[in-house]
């Protein structure tokens, strides 16, 4: 009978969890998905490094949607079964709710296992993978990646801001450029125009600026300097960063689970920035914990009043998703700002929202009613019928 039960569970859980992965991905590769037209067509960059660059990205983004995805697919079991009664039928033969629990974990502990391998080693690898890419397309191609009126970061120790790009004329307008290779003392330039020059084949990038100024800060020595130019050139060297067999410091996203905890310990003189390095430690280890989070608050929130269960499995998926992560913008915050330890910050939101779903459970397992959520149901409702009441009159 177990066995028998927890087959059927899966193969439920299944297909809604491939739907859900297929549409949260494409949610969030829409914006990208507009940048690789953009890439091919008005840059020209070859598609084969296009899609290795994006391949290289996917551990990031299934690290958000396999929790995602799971999450809509208990909810959506759980009210298919609630909508169509078989809950009630499998009650009368005296399978209680607690009973269909093993096979949903299950399930998440699966998620949970790929989600840890992601965060703790695929991604740190993808992530370096992609920025050697990412240097390796740019210096065939000088206007990879920069785009007019956002921030561009892919260059290690760089931010680059420019207003308008001429293609045509090789030429920039509104030029802002952040360099922050001396973390203590960074230098800003701004600078009405620019153009972009450099022997691109050895790997160097030479940005040449036109009428701007130059601004450093020195707090060590209570001093800020301000430099008028004419004519000013920036060169970032990415043959080094290119080149793999050369040393060159890694962004944080680019350190596995043991490297992070090496640095933070080695800049334990500094709380601040040691605080950065453990929250990132932390979180690579909560993150994939949100898996087992989400279905144990995924089971009672799917439970809600019959006449709504068919209606409510995605809109509360969106809802719970950005709680949590709104929870874990405040932990970062705490952490930061407040001083608060890394490992609590890290681990808010898994703390709040689980003990919500035991509770919530309980409650659910005991058939306690749970006002909020019948409330949400009802209105959820009424919200579908003012659609239906402003499409007939339209039509």
């Amino acid at each position: 009978m177990r066995i028998l039960l927890g087959r059927y569970m899966l193969r439920e859980l299944g297909p809604s969890f491939g739907l859900g992965l297929l549409v949260f991905t494409v949610v969030l590769l829409m914006d990208k998905i507009m940048r690789i037209v953009e890439w091919i067509v008005v840059k020209g960059v070859p598609f084969l490094d296009v899609l290795q660059i994006f391949g290289a990205l996917m551990p990031n983004f299934l690290v958000l949607t396999l929790p995602t995805a799971l999450l809509l697919s208990v909810l959506l079991t759980f009210n298919r079964l609630h909508a169509d009664n078989e809950l009630e039928a499998l009650k009368a033969c005296g399978v209680g709710l607690y009973q269909l629990l093993p096979p949903v974990y299950l399930f998440g502990t699966a998620v949970f296992g790929v989600c840890l391998l992601l965060t703790t080693w695929a991604v740190p690898h993808s992530m370096r993978a992609f920025q050697s890419m990412v240097v390796s397309v740019a210096t065939q191609n000088i206007f990879f990646g920069l785009k007019e009126r956002v921030f561009f970061d892919e260059f290690p120790g760089f931010v680059i801001y420019i207003e308008h790009i001429d293609l045509e004329r090789n030429a920039l307008d509104g030029v802002f450029i952040a360099e922050e290779k001396f973390s203590e003392n960074p230098i800003y330039y701004f600078a009405k125009r620019g153009r972009v020059v450099g022997d691109l084949e050895k790997g160097r990038l030479v940005l040449t600026l036109e009428d701007g100024t130059l601004h450093r800060n020195m707090p060590s020595r209570d001093l800020y300097q301000i430099a008028r130019f004419g004519t000013y050139r920036v060169r970032i060297d990415l043959g080094a960063v290119a080149a793999p067999h050369v040393e060159r410091t890694r962004q944080m996203e680019e350190l596995t689970l043991r490297e992070l905890g090496e640095e933070a310990r080695g800049r334990s003189a500094d709380r601040k920035e040691s605080g950065k390095y453990w929250l990132a430690y932390h979180q690579r280890l909560a993150l994939p914990f949100a898996a087992i989070v989400f279905c144990t608050l995924g089971i009672p929130l799917s439970l809600l009043s019959q006449r709504a269960a068919r209606y409510t499995g995605f809109s509360l998926s969106i809802v719970v998703v950005l709680l949590y992560f709104i929870l874990m913008k405040a932990g970062t915050v705490l952490v930061q700002a407040r001083g608060v330890p890394a490992i609590l910050g890290a681990w808010l939101p898994n703390l709040v929202l689980g003990t919500l779903g035991v509770y919530l459970l309980l409650k659910k397992a005991e058939e306690r009613p749970l006002k909020i959520l019948e409330r949400y149901a009802d209105a959820v409702l009424d919200l579908e019928a003012w659609i239906r009441k402003v499409l007939r009159r339209e039509s």
